[in-house]
């Protein structure tokens, strides 16, 4: 697109600067023309060929015979050696002067072109007027016409090297420009992508205090309700029991109150990790409590590799309440009586899996809609999948939860 624009200026300059020099050439031949008609003719049609050359892409070799026919004409019926400078236009390398200009490099003359401009003029008026005038004249003359070239070469390369100045000059401030405006939309793509990621960091932590509240604390005050409810049963029949549930649904509240300042406080982020033998047993305290509140049955199978010594402690959390969420959901919606919770771990994954021995109705083809219906399971499968994990559910001869997470070790103090 630059170079187009180039060459149409180029193009343009070139036509007025041969007008002018045609036009100059007419009026001195006004005082010496003994045919200024014809002089007035070839110098029209010179104009016109400038003109076509300078619409055209290319300067044709029909076009360069044409306008050495009329130059020479020109300067034959002028009758003064000034004429011959219409052969400085004569450009005879145009087809190199193309190549040049569509590699950019328009406007920079070989030596040779610049050397035939010069002198072509002057060899041409001491070889036209040699058998009419005496040597020492035509001497002087063809070097008046080279002085004459050789100015016009200077003005022409001076303007042109302007000219090159300030269109380089303009590409330079447009450069800068559109840099300006690049770097300003980089900086607000930059704060932009700052304001989403914060903002994912703010949403992803709602959402896991959210689910901590309802793994945690809902269980633990549904846990508390049944109890005083049993309790306010017990009171007229054995006071002593009754009595001992209402402790045991105080106990549940304040772990509830516990769970609850743990959500809404910002995450420890010093702790990396939490150790395998306390995540085990939480989850047995979890089992505990369950069957201490529903005196139904939980069995537990552990398999964990050795060399796992801690685990992710936002895992550990997810999981906890996850399990919490998969024994309230197997007496709520199976009537489970018996429950397997199952720990599988190697080096890359940890699984639990939560098998009960209920009748729900959860089933291939409602499972979406039983999903979408249920804020806990949703929870679950949202969880799992943003930290790459999985989740299975089947219901063959009870219901069966099997929850698998990624497990990403770090060094700490110098340990894996």
């Amino acid at each position: 697109m630059k170079t187009v624009m180039y060459m149409s200026e180029n193009k343009m300059i070139r036509f007025v600067w041969a007008t002018i020099m045609v036009a100059g050439l007419l009026l001195i031949a006004g005082f010496f023309a003994e045919h200024f008609t014809g002089c007035l003719l070839c110098g029209a049609a010179l104009i016109v060929v400038f003109q076509i050359q300078s619409l055209t892409d290319e300067q044709s070799l029909t076009s360069l015979v044409v306008q050495g026919i009329l130059s020479l004409l020109f300067s034959l019926m002028a009758g003064h050696f000034a004429a011959y400078l219409i052969f400085y236009e004569l450009r005879l390398r145009a087809e190199s002067r193309k190549k040049q200009e569509g590699s950019g490099k328009a406007g920079e003359e070989k030596e040779g072109d610049t050397v035939l401009r010069i002198f072509l003029p002057g060899v041409l008026c001491f070889l036209c007027r040699v058998t009419r005038e005496s040597l020492p004249h035509l001497l002087w003359q063809m070097i008046l016409l080279t002085l004459c070239s050789a100015v016009f070469f200077s003005v022409e390369s001076a303007v042109a090297h302007y000219l090159k100045i300030q269109r380089e000059s303009a590409v330079a401030v447009r450069g800068t420009a559109i840099n300006e405006l690049y770097e300003k939309k980089l900086n607000r793509e930059l704060r932009m992508k700052n304001y989403l990621a914060e903002r994912n960091a703010r949403l992803e932590e709602r959402e896991n205090i959210s689910r901590n509240i309802h793994n945690s604390v809902g269980h633990t005050i549904t846990a508390a309700v049944m109890t005083l409810d049993a309790a306010e049963l017990l009171l007229d029949v054995d006071a002593l029991k009754a009595k001992e549930r209402v402790v045991t649904a105080k106990e549940r509240m304040k772990e509830g109150l516990t769970a609850i300042r743990c959500a809404v406080r910002v995450l420890d982020k010093e702790s990396k990790g939490v150790q395998v033998e306390d995540f085990l047993r939480e989850l047995s305290a979890v089992a505990e409590n369950f069957v201490m509140d529903t005196e139904l049955t939980v069995k537990t199978d552990v398999h964990v590799v050795p060399e796992l010594r801690s685990l992710p402690k936002e895992h550990t959390e997810f999981l906890t309440g996850a399990v919490q969420e998969l024994f309230t959901n197997g007496v709520k919606h199976g009537t489970a009586t018996r429950f397997l919770l199952s720990v599988r771990a190697d080096s890359a994954h940890l699984q639990v899996s939560v098998r009960d021995n209920g009748t729900g109705d959860f089933s291939e083809e409602n499972k979406e809609l039983k999903i979408k219906a249920g804020f806990g399971l949703k929870k679950i499968i949202s969880y799992l999948k943003r930290c790459g994990g999985d989740a299975k559910f089947t219901n063959e001869n009870g219901f069966c939860a099997v929850l698998t997470v990624p497990i990403i070790r770090e060094e700490t103090d110098g340990e894996m």
